[in-house]
């Protein structure tokens, strides 16, 4: 009779082998090249901008949190019905004797497209941009509006 041992078994050391794959894959992707610290990749692999969208009886309420733009940084386009978001956030020039000892705010050229369940009234969407967040109320067209049928009896 011949006893197999742990590690020497052919099956136990391809799970060994396996195990050693998976642990090497998952710390590739949670740190950063070269940086000296471990940082998960997808820490910095957030939407932006961050939107709440609800749902009234005639329209649509799309809520986008942007602090710190201007609005006319901003721009917002309604095809069908998709409404995209777009905007450019500009990094603050903190003059050429001055260093970071920690960056986090995101700058640079981001779009963000929501499509809606219902068809649009392109005509009738009013935005808003108070506090560092956006408000766009998108009317819904009249032909995606249910409509209460009222039944008479004969």
């Amino acid at each position: 009779m011949f006893r197999w041992r742990f590690g020497r078994d052919p099956v136990w050391s391809e799970f060994s082998r396996l195990q050693k794959g998976m642990d090497e894959l998952f710390n590739a992707l949670s740190s950063r090249m070269g940086t000296g610290y471990v940082t998960p990749f997808w820490s910095s692999a957030r939407l932006f901008p961050l939107l709440n969208v609800k749902e009234v009886a005639d329209a649509y309420v799309v809520t986008a949190e942007i602090p710190g733009m201007k609005k006319e940084d901003l721009e917002i386009k309604i095809e069908g019905d998709t409404l995209t978001l777009k905007g450019e956030r500009k990094p603050y020039d903190i003059g050429e004797s001055a260093s970071y000892h920690r960056r986090e705010r995101a700058t640079g050229i981001f779009q963000r497209s929501l499509t809606l369940s219902g068809k649009l009234d392109a005509e009738n969407v009013k935005a808003t941009y108070k506090d560092g967040v956006l408000t766009i109320v998108l009317k819904k067209s009249p032909a995606a509006i249910p409509k209460q049928i009222s039944i008479t009896a004969e």
